[in-house]
C-alpha cells in the first residue's frame, strides 16, 4: 500500500533523529515496517536546508536471501521518481520502519541496502541523489536509528536515539493547524469501520422504499419547475441533514437510506463537493462518516468518495487513501473514487484537484443554493 501526503516545511538536513520524529506529523500517522521518501528541494529563503514537498510511503517489503525486489516495490519506486521529477525535488531522504532493523548488524541489513540500491537507480533516472537513509526499528521516544547509507557512504556509523515524536516542531504545528496524528495507519481505517450488521441491515431495508419515494418526488418536482429545481430541493434536504447531524441530532434508518439515494443523485453529489473547501467541511465530513459506516453496499461508496475527497483537499493523503479504498471496495466502478485514487497514487498535490470544490460550489450557485465560498487559501 502507497501512501502519498505533503508539506512544505523547513528541514535541517543534519538532524536524521529529528527527521525521523518528524514522520509521524508528516503522514498523519506512525507507520510501521514502511519505506518513507521524503523529497527535498533547496530552500532559497534559509541556505542550509530543504524544503519537504512530497512524503511518500510503501509497506517495506524486503526480498529473501538472494531473490530479487519484488515487483511491487520496483512500481512504487517507479511512483517515487515520477512524483519527485513533476515537483522539481532534487534529493531525497529514505526513512525504512522495520523491527529487522534494530541495529546495524542485523541481517536485514544488507538485504535493506539492496532494496535501496535499487530505489537510488530508479531516482537517478530522473536526476534525484538519495541524501541519507537512515533506520530504526519503530517510531517512538528512545528508540534507536542508525544511518543505513548518507553521504560518507554506508558504513558511516552515525546512529542516535528518536525524539519524541509529539514534540516534534512539525508535529506541534500539525495539531496547531488542526491536524490528527493517529497511532497506526489502522486507526484510520477504524474511524470508517462499518457499524454491526444488524445495524447496517436496518438500513439496508429501507434503500427500496427510499428509491420508489425519490422518484415519484423527483418526477413530480422536475414536472413542477424543472430538473434544476428537482435537485435544488434534494440539494437543500441534504444540506438540512448535515446541519441536523453537526447538532447532534441522531438520524434515524430511514432518513440515512434517503441520504444514501439522494447522494446516488450526481448532481447533488458534485455540488456537495463545494463544501470540503469551505467552513462547513468539518460538518459535512461528520455526515459522510457516519453514513460511511452505516450504509450498506454499494451505497457506502458515495460518502466514503466524499470523504476522500475533503481529506484530499485539505492534504491529508493517507485518510483520503483509506476512504477512497473503502469507496471502490463498496463499489469497484465508483468513478469519483476511482479518479481520485489514481490523482492520489500519482502523488497529486491537493490543489490539482481542489478545483472539483470550486466546480461543486459553482453547480450549487447554479441551482439557486447559496454555499459557503470555498476557502481562497487552497
Amino acid at each position: 500500500m502507497t501512501t502519498f501526503a505533503s508539506s512544505s516545511r523547513p528541514l535541517r538536513l543534519t538532524e536524521p533523529g529529528e527527521l525521523i520524529a518528524a514522520v509521524p506529523a508528516l503522514l498523519g500517522f506512525t507507520p510501521i515496517r514502511s519505506l518513507i521518501v521524503v523529497s527535498l528541494s533547496p530552500s532559497l529563503d534559509s541556505p542550509g536546508t530543504a524544503t519537504v514537498g512530497a512524503v511518500m510511503r510503501h509497506d517495506l517489503l524486503l526480498p529473501d536471501g538472494d531473490d530479487p525486489v519484488p515487483d511491487v516495490m520496483g512500481a512504487a519506486f517507479a511512483r517515487f521518481g515520477a512524483v519527485c521529477a513533476r515537483d522539481g525535488a532534487d534529493a531525497v531522504l529514505v526513512v525504512l520502519v522495520d523491527p529487522r532493523l534494530d541495529r546495524p548488524d542485523s541481517p536485514a541489513v544488507p538485504t535493506a541496502r539492496r532494496l535501496v540500491d535499487d530505489l537510488a537507480e530508479e531516482l537517478a533516472h530522473h536526476g534525484v541523489d538519495v541524501a541519507g537513509v537512515h533506520a530504526a526499528s519503530e517510531i517512538d521516544t528512545g528508540r534507536d536509528w542508525f544511518t543505513l547509507c548518507g553521504d560518507a557512504g554506508c558504513d558511516d556509523g552515525s546512529r542516535g536515539t528518536v525524539p519524541d515524536p509529539s514534540a516534534s516542531p512539525v508535529a506541534a504545528a500539525r495539531v496547531y493547524e488542526g491536524g490528527l496524528i493517529r497511532r497506526s495507519r489502522t486507526e484510520l481505517a477504524e474511524v470508517l469501520e462499518p457499524l454491526s450488521l444488524p445495524v447496517r441491515s436496518r438500513v439496508a431495508g429501507y434503500i427500496d422504499d427510499a428509491v420508489d419515494s425519490r422518484d415519484l418526488a423527483y418526477e413530480f418536482a422536475v414536472r413542477s419547475g424543472g430538473r434544476d429545481h428537482a435537485d435544488r430541493l434534494e440539494l437543500e434536504t441534504v444540506l438540512d441533514r448535515i446541519a441536523d447531524h453537526d447538532s447532534g441530532m441522531e438520524l434515524l434508518a430511514p432518513e440515512m437510506a434517503e441520504l444514501a439515494v439522494l447522494l446516488s443523485n450526481p448532481t447533488v453529489r458534485d455540488a456537495l463537493l463545494g463544501l470540503a473547501a469551505g467552513p462547513y467541511a468539518d460538518a459535512a465530513e461528520g455526515l459522510w462518516i457516519t453514513l460511511t459506516r452505516s450504509l450498506p453496499d454499494p451505497e457506502r461508496a458515495e460518502a466514503a468518495a466524499l470523504v476522500g475527497f475533503g481529506a484530499y483537499v485539505r492534504g491529508d493523503g493517507p485518510f483520503a487513501g483509506v476512504a477512497l479504498g473503502v469507496a471502490l471496495e463498496s463499489n469497484p466502478r465508483h468513478r469519483l473514487a476511482d479518479l481520485l485514487d489514481q490523482a492520489l497514487q500519482a502523488g497529486l498535490r491537493p490543489d490539482t484537484v481542489r478545483g472539483l470544490a470550486d466546480t461543486g460550489y459553482e453547480i450549487a450557485a447554479r441551482l439557486g443554493v447559496p454555499l459557503p465560498p470555498p476557502d481562497s487559501a487552497g
